[in-house]
């Protein structure tokens, strides 16, 4: 038995405990479990990817939703697009909400596409139907390979959360999301994704295993889904 050189849980960063073996990451079964859960199929190298490209995901609080959120301060959302347009021409995402859709489209290019991930309801008292899905604006990225059949799609059905991450929060996404806002970016090996509001850090974390495998502790190869594609998946999260 040797001692590791690494101090903490690659997940949830607590202190390793004494004795441990070399090869050990996890402070106990429950992290390595979590981790293993939280898996993210590596990106595959293309033709199409002839050059690095630099793209941005926003998820900034929803208009009129600042007040869950420590900081309590509402988003410029014009301010926002305008710098992801102008710092990332490579492509961005920005998440928001079906009320605040129309208000955000207004301020965004004309060559913007929508995309839908249908989340299922939140159930509460309401005086109108409930709304079970967000979209998730999608601007320029890589364009996707036309020598096969295309299986990304501009939906994603997942119905649950991820609450087993470190640093939960209101409005974290699930790595199936994640997974999926890649595919529309047509992300590959070797770019790079800004989180601009990083949250819980779920998406930064989703963004290594998903770009670079030999940081993905926990990863998964598409063998290990029931659906090697990430466009489309159904289930519910553990």
């Amino acid at each position: 038995m040797t001692t590791s050189t690494r101090d903490a849980c690659v997940w949830c960063g607590s202190r390793l405990p004494i004795g441990r073996r070399d090869w050990q990451k996890f402070c106990s079964k429950k992290c390595r479990q979590a981790s293993w859960r939280f898996g993210v199929v590596p990106a595959v190298a293309t033709r199409e990817a002839t050059r690095p490209m630099i793209f941005a995901y926003a998820d900034p609080p929803y208009p009129g939703k600042a007040h869950y959120y420590p900081e309590k301060t509402e988003v410029d959302h014009a301010s926002l697009i305008d710098r992801l347009t102008t710092d990332y021409p490579d492509g961005w995402a920005l998440s928001t909400s079906a009320a605040a859709l129309r208000d955000v489209l207004s301020l965004c290019p004309r060559a913007v596409r929508v995309c839908a991930w249908f989340r299922g309801p939140r159930y509460t008292k309401s005086y109108k139907t409930l709304s079970s899905w967000e979209p998730l604006i999608i601007h320029r990225g890589r364009p996707l390979a036309t020598d096969r059949v295309q299986l990304e799609l501009d939906g994603l059905i997942y119905q649950g959360k991820y609450r087993a991450f470190p640093g939960y929060m209101i409005g974290s996404k699930p790595p199936q999301f994640a997974e999926w806002m890649f595919a529309q970016l047509g992300a590959a090996h070797g770019d790079r994704l800004d989180d601009l509001f990083p949250g819980s850090g779920a998406v930064s974390v989703a963004w290594a295993r998903f770009s670079d495998p030999r940081d993905a502790a926990g990863s998964r190869d598409s063998s290990d889904r029931r659906d090697t594609s990430p466009a489309l998946v159904e289930g519910t999260a553990a």
